[in-house]
């Protein structure tokens, strides 16, 4: 299946995402508040250019418009998050990382493909941020799950299904070879500018698996995500 591909070939840069400072300091309820929200900023911008590339593909291309939906459109919940803490997302300016992963998705808005594969890892990613969502509550003493988390757990308990409806039609899809490796190099896209989000310098992929490459273990992730996803996810 396309998405069983979309999973196993990227694991590696998957695991490597998950180790980042950010990610990893949100996953500990170790993570200041103001960096809580400065990752909301940032993530907003990111997604802003993400959900207008998608708009434009969505009116022209009925296939794929089918099953990306507007509920899946991200922006919009890290706009609830952001004026939850009174942030005004008019005067947001991105980071560097931010940036790059901005002129990335910018150049490759007319290959929809391409954004169905940055699409994929961003939805994917909800499953695990359900429980990191449960996490960033805690340690800022957020009681209302609707408010300042929405971005990080947009669907709650539908969650799974949805994920689930979701892949279904992406394996659905009538694709080559060549438009199978379109949605990879997406999908590959997502961890890769993910990864860099904090960094000055971007790394390429090959630098990142060769520098992470005594420490990667298949086992140990496919485990370590069971937790939260279940099998066939």
């Amino acid at each position: 299946m396309i998405t069983t591909r979309l999973k196993d070939d990227n694991w590696a840069l998957h695991q490597i995402a998950e180790r980042q400072e950010t990610p990893g300091s949100m996953i500990k309820g170790t993570m200041p508040i103001d960096g809580y929200i400065e990752v909301l900023k940032q993530q907003f911008l990111v997604n802003s250019a993400m959900d207008e590339a998608l708009e434009t593909i969505l009116a022209t291309n009925p296939t794929i418009a089918s099953f990306v939906l507007q509920e899946q459109m991200l922006t919009q919940y890290l706009a609830e998050d952001l004026r939850f803490f009174e942030i005004d997302t008019e005067d947001l300016e991105p980071a560097l990382g931010a940036q790059r992963f901005i002129d990335h998705i910018e150049s490759n808005a007319s290959n929809p493909l391409h954004l169905l594969g940055l699409h994929y890892v961003r939805l994917g990613a909800c499953n695990g941020n359900t429980f990191v969502a449960r996490v960033v509550r805690k340690a800022y003493a957020m009681d209302d799950a609707h408010l300042g988390t929405r971005y990080l757990d947009p669907f709650g308990s539908a969650q799974r299904s949805k994920w689930i409806a979701f892949k279904s039609s992406l394996d659905a899809m009538t694709l080559d070879s060549t438009q199978q490796d379109q949605l990879f190099e997406g999908t590959r896209s997502a961890y890769l500018y993910a990864i860099n989000m904090d960094h000055p310098i971007h790394k390429d992929a090959e630098t990142l698996l060769s520098e992470h490459s005594k420490t990667l273990d298949q086992k140990a992730f496919i485990e370590g995500h069971s937790v939260h996803v279940q099998p066939g996810s």
